[in-house]
């Protein structure tokens, strides 16, 4: 896997047909992944509510890895899009459009590298404790985020723009 930093280098060539069969697997695989990631966030708010630091920590250790998966597949169609805007005008007016999300998920990818540091970040022992997880906005970094309806609607709709301007 490429780290987040250097992802644009060095890319092998693809058709455009084969970029766009990436975005559409990635698409499917982070869509398909959102219910998994809901449950894990009840499993979280559960894990709350009993009080056990260990039970919280693992139960946020465990959807982040979940999170994990669904940024890469965020990643990985960032990855295809480049290449597509690379090619066709239309596809890097749709690639500027969608970049702020783009930028916001690509960066939490590469802060859940380290899932650890990430899970620790989230306690505040002279604050509110677990907080991030009663209001499900989690810290990464300076980004507040959470795998939520805003994010599978950008999803959907940068998806969307990208099928309308493939040639196909």
């Amino acid at each position: 896997m490429r780290d987040v930093q250097n992802r644009h280098r060095n890319l092998p060539p693809r058709t455009p047909e084969m970029l766009y069969n990436m975005v559409r697997k990635f698409y499917r695989g982070a869509v398909s992944h959102f219910d998994l990631i809901q449950e894990k966030k009840q499993e979280a708010r559960a894990a709350l509510e009993t009080g056990d630091h260990d039970k919280i920590r693992v139960a946020v250790h465990t959807l982040f890895l979940e999170f994990h998966f669904y940024v890469t597949c965020w990643l990985q169609i960032e990855l295809a899009l480049y290449r597509l805007a690379r090619q066709d005008e239309r596809l890097a007016q749709v690639m500027e459009n969608y970049r702020p999300s783009l930028e916001k998920h690509v960066a939490v990818r590469q802060l859940l590298d380290q899932t650890e540091a990430c899970v620790e970040a989230q306690f505040q022992p002279t604050g509110d404790g677990w907080s991030s997880v009663q209001k499900d906005a989690y810290a990464f970094g300076s980004i507040i985020f959470t795998v939520d309806e805003q994010s599978l609607q950008d999803l959907h709709a940068l998806f969307q723009a990208i099928g309308e301007k493939v040639d196909r």
